[in-house]
């Protein structure tokens, strides 16, 4: 009788710490579930806002070609000689 109070008791226990794991994993699933979705939204916005700096790169380019050669000829040449200056 003793044995089989002692074997229960420790049945219910393993029991019972097995359905708090499970939850414990359930409520980890959903967090990681929720964060991917999160992850996912915020990829989409960023991917969305690039395309949208591009075209709007992309038109400012077209409406100024000129100005555009200039400044990307100045921007290269300031970065030459800022490599010439770290060289020294």
């Amino acid at each position: 009788m003793n044995k089989n109070g002692i074997t229960g008791t420790l049945d219910d226990k393993i029991d019972s710490l097995r359905d708090s794991m499970k939850g414990v994993v359930d409520q980890g699933s959903q967090k990681v579930d929720a964060l991917k979705t999160k992850v996912g939204e915020i990829k989409d916005e960023a991917v969305s806002r690039g395309n949208d700096l591009m075209s709007r790169a992309t038109s400012l380019i077209q409406a100024h070609p000129l100005k555009s050669v200039a400044i990307a000829f100045g921007v290269g040449y300031l970065g030459m000689l800022g490599l010439r200056l770290l060289r020294r």
